[in-house]
């Protein structure tokens, strides 16, 4: 019965448009499988419920129409200035940047609309810009790094003030925590914590089922600042890369190959 939920998850879900790049052959119901297979029925249960709510995008290019549209109502015409978050304590780009090409690739339905594309935050182009002004990312977990960024341009001598921060997804702890620092936020998909929305949805003790979640978090062998996802956002969200908020066991490979889903990319 929980191998039939699970393929009716899949095909729901259409997680098997993936099936054709994985390189290995195994087909996304397969992956899901040997993840759940080895789990204890009560582990199998949580596991299955928590990917029942699991949110995958690896195709940006509809839903940038709907970034793009808030960002237009709420510019109310004035010229619109986009730039990524950036992490300037990381030498990797972010995978946001991948959210502003899209972006870009598709202002040609807006038309009347200026729009003006920036690489950094602290480039001329931005700080000096006079219109609406936005950063963009695909997701923002707690928030932190965002308000690091932010604290960061501070220090610096740049402005960090912006109109609008935009999102594919959102955890729900990081849109108030940016709110509650002063930024207007527009997620297309607000998220909660995963684990904490099963326990208020079974009516389960937390107690019990935290001790089912973690004892899986023990086999894959994660380090300590990824339990329950960084920040412990216990996220369920896989797009172009899965964050690394999300719930490991659905993304964390390392030493013991655990069978994970929605890998991330090595570095």
């Amino acid at each position: 019965m929980e191998f039939d939920r699970l393929g009716k998850i899949v095909s729901s879900k259409k997680w098997d448009a993936y099936d054709s790049v994985r390189p290995d052959g195994k087909t996304m119901l397969d992956v899901i499988v040997e993840l759940i297979s080895p789990m204890s029925p009560p582990e199998r249960k949580i596991a299955t419920d928590l990917l029942d709510d699991f949110l995958v995008i690896k195709d940006y290019s509809h839903i940038v129409i709907d970034l793009l549209k808030e960002i237009v109502r709420q510019s109310k015409g004035r010229a619109i200035a986009i730039s990524t978050v950036k992490d300037y304590k990381a030498t990797k780009v972010k995978s946001g940047a991948a959210l502003t090409f899209e972006m870009n690739s598709n202002i040609h339905f807006f038309d009347g609309v200026k729009f003006t594309f920036c690489e950094d935050p602290k480039g001329p182009r931005f700080q000096d810009f006079k219109g609406f002004k936005v950063l963009v990312d695909d997701f923002i977990g707690t928030g932190n790094q965002f308000l690091g960024m932010s604290e960061h341009l501070e220090e610096a001598g740049f402005k960090k003030e912006v109109d609008l921060v935009a999102t594919i997804a959102i955890q729900q702890e990081g849109k108030l925590n940016l709110e509650k620092n002063g930024f207007n936020v527009f997620s297309v998909y607000e998220r909660p914590k995963s684990i904490q929305a099963l326990i208020a949805l079974s009516g389960r003790p937390a107690e019990e089922v935290y001790e089912i979640y973690d004892g899986l978090e023990l086999r894959v062998g994660c380090p300590d600042d990824y339990k329950r996802g960084y920040g412990q956002s216990e996220a369920t969200v896989s797009l172009k890369k899965t964050p690394n908020n999300t719930l490991p066991i659905f993304w964390f490979q390392g030493e013991k190959k655990w069978p994970a889903p929605f890998p991330r990319p090595r570095s």
